[in-house]
């Protein structure tokens, strides 16, 4: 072989060599890169997942937060509701010991009281039921505030509320039959006593 080709082929090996130093210092620049761009993807991940966690905790912060007002707001309820059945309750004894008074001194005026008496027994009883209907009520209540499940368990505290709503509307309408009767037998006696008088 000649010599221009020996020196072509040995140029030729000799460029490749240093093209290849050339690569791999490229080649290792690359690799930094890489090596630092998987340093920044790792650095944000580990941002991603902290923000995640602190978005959780601010999430159950703020359901622990809406469920004691949610709390809060049903206590505040019952203890209303509690509040205005015990006074619907007061007054309605209120007023059958004014009709048993009442009764009493027509009584004592001669007329005949057994029909209004059996009649406000029976709006006592009544008055009596709603009594005992409200502290049903307000241990269903008591266990809601402290109840697992407080859904179900004040749906079925809501039942009793509406049952003793029944039952002091018919002690009420059991007073106003008392009153009615009264009324309408005060009425025929003095329509009666105006007529003798004539």
């Amino acid at each position: 072989m000649s010599k221009k080709i020996l020196f072509a082929l040995a140029l030729t090996v000799l460029a490749t060599f240093s093209g290849s130093r050339a690569v791999l210092a490229q080649t290792a620049s690359l690799q930094e890169g890489r090596d630092a761009l998987k340093n920044k993807v790792a650095e944000v991940k580990d941002r991603a997942k902290e923000m995640i966690q602190k978005g959780k905790e601010k999430v159950q912060e703020v359901r622990k937060k809406l469920e004691d007002q949610r709390s809060k707001r049903v206590a505040d309820f019952n203890q209303r509701m509690l509040v205005r059945f015990d006074a619907s309750i007061n007054r309605l004894e209120n007023i059958a010991s004014r009709l048993d008074s009442r009764l009493g001194k027509l009584a004592k005026d001669g007329q005949d009281v057994t029909d209004f008496r059996i009649a406000l027994d029976v709006a006592k009883s009544k008055i009596a039921l709603a009594k005992t209907s409200l502290s049903e009520v307000k241990t269903a209540l008591e266990a809601v505030a402290v109840s697992e499940t407080p859904k179900t368990d004040f749906e079925m505290a809501r039942g009793k509320l509406d049952a003793i709503k029944d039952a002091i509307k018919q002690a009420h309408a059991a007073l106003v039959d008392v009153i009615k009767s009264i009324k309408g037998s005060s009425g025929k006696e003095k329509s009666g006593s105006s007529n003798n008088s004539q």
